[in-house]
């Protein structure tokens, strides 16, 4: 949801070069950073691969994202705005 605090994985950002949230997707969102679906989908799927490699595969953090993933692209779907 927020950025990832050093006092919580203080090694998060050794690991991971390129650090994005839903907090920051938010504020992008906002200040009309995303000009095409494909820089805003990138983001989302760079949380989820973020976490995918930091969090071991069975915690509950890559559980969750592989669920934000499922739901993500139910919308996209959806909202016709990728192919089914």
């Amino acid at each position: 949801m927020e950025p990832v605090k050093k006092s919580e994985a203080p090694d998060y950002y050794e690991i991971i070069r390129f650090p994005i949230d839903l907090k920051t997707m938010t504020e992008r969102l906002k200040n009309r950073y995303y000009v095409t679906k494909k820089i805003f989908i990138a983001d989302l799927q760079r949380i989820i691969t973020n976490c995918r490699e930091y969090n071991p595969p069975d915690s509950e953090y890559c559980k969750c994202a592989s669920t934000l993933e499922k739901f993500f692209y139910f919308k996209l779907k959806e909202g016709g705005l990728i192919e089914k």
